[in-house]
């Protein structure tokens, strides 16, 4: 048998639950996907309305909702589920009302990928834990408001489009979305 030396550069991926403290990374890493993933795609006004509708949310950290995926330390992906009615944005949802898993569907909220892991499969890996969070706490049904950028991942996981929609704050409805669903 011949000595085989290790491979030390292979990638150390984790999956866990984000906390406050991760909040520096996650909007740091938020921004640098959106404008590298999302704003090629968008206006300029787009853009700006783009970063009102989504600031940091911390209900989803206090409500034990959001996921991180990690390589090697870095906050690779983000996202997570929630069990209160608001489908983006922060601010309202602490207030938003609670769904009900009998007879509603669960959120996927926030779900983002640094550009320099994007198509690599975290993206994916946060929406699928996500997903089983969900259907642990008694959820069948799913979800979310795609972006443009977003739509290829969902239909590749099997979310179907119900309706193409514009969405914004004070009456300016002016980013494109998807409502899409799907069992989980």
């Amino acid at each position: 048998m011949t000595y085989q030396k290790p491979i030390l550069d292979l990638p150390v991926i984790e999956l866990r639950r984000a906390t406050m403290m991760d909040r520096r990374a996650l909007e740091e890493m938020k921004e640098v996907s959106i404008s590298t993933l999302l704003d090629p795609l968008m206006t300029p006004e787009q853009r700006r309305e783009m970063r009102r509708i989504t600031p940091f949310d911390p209900v989803l950290i206090e409500d034990r909702t959001y996921y991180v995926a990690t390589v090697n330390g870095w906050i690779a992906a983000s996202g997570g589920w929630s069990r209160r009615a608001a489908l983006y944005g922060a601010g309202g949802s602490a207030k938003a009302p609670l769904l009900d898993p009998a007879c509603d569907a669960a959120g996927i909220r926030a779900m983002y990928t640094h550009p320099d892991f994007a198509r690599n499969g975290l993206g994916s890996l946060v929406l699928s834990t996500a997903l089983a969070a969900a259907r642990l706490a008694g959820f069948r049904r799913a979800q979310l408001l795609a972006t443009v950028a977003g739509e290829r991942l969902y239909r590749a996981a099997g979310w179907k489009p119900e309706e193409r929609v514009m969405v914004g704050t004070d009456g300016r409805a002016i980013v494109p979305g998807i409502r899409m669903s799907r069992e989980i």
